[in-house]
């Protein structure tokens, strides 16, 4: 299975072939059932699970509140994405999933250790994204994109290098987290 490219970016748009139908085109994340196709600012549709689309739309409203910058050029994005999936995954058999969004809080005993630790090392990385780029929120680079050249835009693999996005473990809709449902519903499959 061949993987799509997955890079920082705004406003991009479609399905970029890839995958079997039913997984991402850009992780290989299995898609949650019947998963609807998140619509892009064209209006075309993304097949994309939902920390990939996020990748691909930092120019998203509710970016800052679902995702953070880090430093990780040890770890593609798409891997990056494929390990914390893991991690949501985990965190939601055991009803925790909204600690991802706040890792660094203490986690009650009934909570696994071993994916809470792993957010807390990725989200640790925000502070030298932050040294190296000025900002660790999303937000802040969506809007440096949208201002760029075209040119210099193609470019951004090479000049973003080792910034990733890390994954809170939401995904809004007309203002509501449809993360929860899509994690519970790759849990039950």
């Amino acid at each position: 299975m061949r993987l799509a490219p997955l890079v920082l970016s705004v406003r991009e748009s479609g399905r970029t072939g890839g995958c079997a139908q039913g997984s991402c085109p850009f992780c290989g994340a299995r898609l949650a059932e019947g998963q609807e196709p998140f619509l892009c600012p064209d209006g075309s549709a993304d097949f994309a699970c939902a920390p990939c689309h996020l990748v691909r739309h930092l120019e998203r409203d509710t970016i800052s509140e679902e995702a953070v910058l880090i430093w990780f050029p040890e770890m593609t994005q798409a891997a990056l994405n494929a390990v914390t999936n893991g991690a949501h995954k985990r965190l939601a058999r055991h009803g925790a999933l909204d600690r991802t969004a706040r890792p660094f809080d203490i986690a009650p005993d009934h909570v696994p250790k071993g994916p809470i630790e792993a957010i807390r090392a990725f989200e640790a990385r925000s502070a030298e994204a932050e040294a190296r780029f000025g900002a660790s929120s999303p937000r802040v680079l969506g809007a440096a994109l949208m201002r760029m050249k075209p040119r210099v835009y193609e470019d951004r693999a090479r000049l973003v290098g080792g910034l990733r996005l890390l994954s809170r473990g939401r995904f809004f809709v007309d203002d509501d987290d449809i993360y929860p449902k899509l994690i519970a519903e790759r849990v039950a499959a």
